[in-house]
Parts: C-alpha cells; sequence; structure tokens
C-alpha cells in the first residue's frame, strides 16, 4: 500500500486498500459520501468514539454486557448483576451531549438489559457461538459480517442474530431489501454450509424483532449491490465530500477537507 501523508490518505490514483474485507457499512459509507469512506479506513479508533455520539456508545456498551452474558450461557446462566456490572464498565459517558442526555442514556440501557433478562431472550436454546465474525468471496472481493450471537432454535435452525438500539429499527420489509442483513445471511449460510440458515434483528428498545430466510432470487441481487460498489471503489481516484445531516455523526469529521 502507498504511504499516506500525515494529514489523511493519498488519492492520486486508484486506492490500493490494506488487506481486509468489506463490511456492509463500508459499501454504505462510500455511497453515502466517498470522502467519509476513504478517511473511515485511516480514522483511529480513539477518533472515531469522540464522533460516535450518546446513542451509538449505548449501543455498544448494551452489546458489551449482552455479548458478556450470551458468551458465560445467556440469561438462564448469568446473574443480572453481572450484566449490570458489565454494562457500567462498558458505558462511556463522556460521548453523550450533556449530563442529561447521559442519565437518559444510562437509565435506557439499564432498562433494555433488564428487558431482555426478564423476557430470558435466547433461553431454552443452545448458543452455538458469540460475536461471530464471518466471511465471504462476492466477485473479486471478500466480505465480513459479524452476528452478536447465533443460536440453535427450537425447530433445529442456525439463527445469527443482531440485537438493534435504534429508535427505528428496520420493518420486514426493509430488512429482505437491506444488502447488510443479506450479507450476514450469506456468511452465516457458507459458515453452517448445510444447515438452516436465518437471521434475526432484535429490537431491544421494542422487545420485540423479525427473522427472516433470504431465496436464492432475491439474495443475488442484494450480494450484486455491494459487489458493484466494491469495484467501484477499487478503480476510484477520487473521493468527493458529499456533505449533508450526515457530516454531524461522521466517524471521520475531524479529517474532512469539507467541514475543516
Amino acid at each position: 500500500m502507498t504511504d499516506a501523508p500525515a494529514d489523511g490518505p493519498g488519492t492520486a490514483g486508484p486506492l490500493e486498500l490494506p488487506e481486509r474485507p468489506f463490511t456492509a457499512r463500508n459499501i454504505a459509507d462510500y455511497v453515502q459520501c466517498p470522502q467519509k469512506f476513504l478517511l473511515s479506513w485511516f480514522v483511529p479508533r480513539e477518533e472515531t468514539r469522540r464522533f460516535l455520539g450518546g446513542p451509538a456508545t449505548l449501543h455498544q456498551a448494551v452489546r458489551d454486557a449482552l455479548v458478556d452474558c450470551f458468551r458465560a450461557g445467556g440469561p438462564d446462566a448469568v446473574p443480572p448483576a453481572r450484566v449490570e456490572a458489565a454494562f457500567e464498565e462498558a458505558f462511556d459517558g463522556s460521548a453523550c451531549a450533556d449530563s442529561l442526555e447521559e442519565e437518559q442514556l444510562h437509565a435506557r440501557g439499564l432498562r433494555m438489559l433488564r428487558d431482555v433478562l426478564a423476557a430470558r431472550c435466547g433461553s431454552g436454546t443452545q448458543i452455538m457461538a458469540v460475536d461471530l465474525r464471518m466471511e465471504i468471496a462476492l466477485g473479486d472481493h471478500r466480505f465480513v459480517a459479524v452476528a452478536d450471537a447465533v443460536l440453535r432454535e427450537d425447530d433445529g435452525g442456525v439463527n445469527a442474530l443482531r440485537w438493534l438500539s435504534t429508535r427505528r429499527p428496520p420493518s420486514l420489509k426493509e430488512m429482505a431489501e437491506s444488502p447488510g442483513w443479506g450479507l450476514l445471511f450469506a456468511c452465516a449460510r457458507e459458515h453452517f454450509a448445510g444447515e438452516d440458515v436465518s437471521v434475526t434483528m432484535y429490537s431491544l428498545r421494542e422487545r420485540r424483532g423479525h427473522r427472516v430466510r433470504f431465496r436464492d432470487e432475491d439474495l443475488e441481487p442484494l450480494l450484486a449491490r455491494l459487489t458493484r460498489v466494491a469495484d467501484r471503489i477499487r478503480v476510484a481516484t477520487e473521493f468527493p465530500p458529499q456533505t449533508g445531516q450526515h457530516c454531524r455523526w461522521c466517524r471521520a469529521r475531524s479529517r474532512c477537507p469539507a467541514l475543516s
């Protein structure tokens, strides 16, 4: 890879990306703003955390607590006090806009965790994996997707699960049309070859979710969209910024030439 200058990556020729797979978020970043995609490859983790904002930090803390819970056996095996302690350790109030937001998000996080434990989510099923990273080859590229947990359901199927804390989680229709959920399904199907695979979005706010299986005729166009954008990224020589409301929460905003 060509060395980048100190103030950001170079773009004199086609970008020689580091040898790591694309995520669905990488592709979405490029579609939304090519400069966001470019800078996100080089922004240090510490800098990223500064611009995540309170809600994203809340989700990470809740996810960390649930991953710890499921890794230790799930709600049936883990005392609630351990789950709450894991959340307290992970929650970073410095990312919040003010003390009021910090207080509200902290309370919301504890409430979501208590709801999961009270509903015994995942109870009675075999926990096959937690925080599972899965890769797949698409065209000339490799892609990666992560399942928060993978469960063996009562019907015998393998269910790749993600927890969401967003205010408006995707509908069943939106999931079925999403390259990101399609990628998770494709990765899980390859990882658990021969199994009846599904993916589930579980909304921590609404305490319910959607379980989806993709048919080949629906999945192939979604994966083709990811591949086409990855092809464009590989040959791109310019990564112009596209400003908009998304700039407020962009994890690369401190390096963006449009915002300097």
